[in-house]
């Protein structure tokens, strides 16, 4: 939706159309864990600020997660760079599926989207940057938070995503993405094992990796984006905890 920059990158990380063959160490009931984490962000070596996750059960199969900003230096001019994203989503044997998403300012104020899911109607509706959204759903697409939501719910049931889909207020952005190797990270939580995944959109000189850790439920600890051999982006994890 391209809403908020910031914390969209980190969560722009899967949306499944399809899945590999299980890992060895698959588990068939994946349980989410209510957490927090907060990364730092760093673009062309300047430092953007902090991002804040939050997922919580709303009740039932239903989820809600919740992304706050704080830029820094001149990344406060933009308003953008300070937006509150919430999406609302249901957890189930289907997988993850998105009921509301919203973009607006930490008061509630400026609201630059809004959009409901309707996956009776296979529809998405609402307003995302003063344009209106009326357009056609198809199974597996995410938005710009539950994305972050259905990697880490695939990658604890040992399913690897062979897919993106991912729903942009111009239509419907489809992906690759692959596991492409482990690293062990140094972090403020200390050496962290993780699991490399990268997605990339056909004919797009920009590539995504995503560095997650299976001891903290696969909750990416680290991101970058590249374009061609040049690093855009960064974001690395500050502090995590399971509530």
């Amino acid at each position: 939706m391209h809403v908020n920059a910031m914390t969209t990158r980190l969560c722009a990380c899967a949306a499944f159309m399809a899945t590999a063959a299980p890992a060895p160490s698959q588990d068939p009931a994946p349980q989410l864990r209510p957490y927090d984490a907060s990364y730092s962000f760093v673009t062309h070596g300047m430092n953007g600020g902090t991002s804040s996750f939050s997922l919580r059960r709303a009740g039932g199969d239903e989820w809600t997660f919740l992304a706050r900003n704080e830029p820094h230096g001149l990344f406060r001019l933009f308003a953008a760079a300070s937006l509150t994203l919430t999406s609302r989503m249901e957890v189930g044997p289907q997988g993850v599926r998105p009921l509301r998403f919203t973009a607006a300012q930490p008061d509630g104020s400026g609201r630059q989207a809004e959009v409901q899911f309707d996956w009776a109607a296979n529809r998405a509706t609402g307003t995302v940057e003063g344009q209106a959204i009326d357009m056609a759903l198809k199974p597996g697409v995410q938005d710009d938070q539950s994305v972050q939501i259905a990697l880490i719910y695939a990658l604890q049931g040992g399913r690897t995503p062979a897919g993106i889909a991912l729903f942009d207020k111009d239509g419907i952005r489809d992906y690759d993405y692959a596991r492409v190797g482990e690293a062990t990270l140094h972090t403020p939580l200390g050496d962290v094992p993780t699991v490399i995944y990268e997605s990339h959109k056909a004919y797009s000189p920009r590539r995504t990796r995503f560095w997650c850790a299976p001891q903290y439920g696969y909750v990416p600890m680290r991101a970058e984006q590249k374009r061609d051999n040049d690093v855009q982006w960064t974001m690395e994890i500050r502090s995590f905890r399971f509530e």
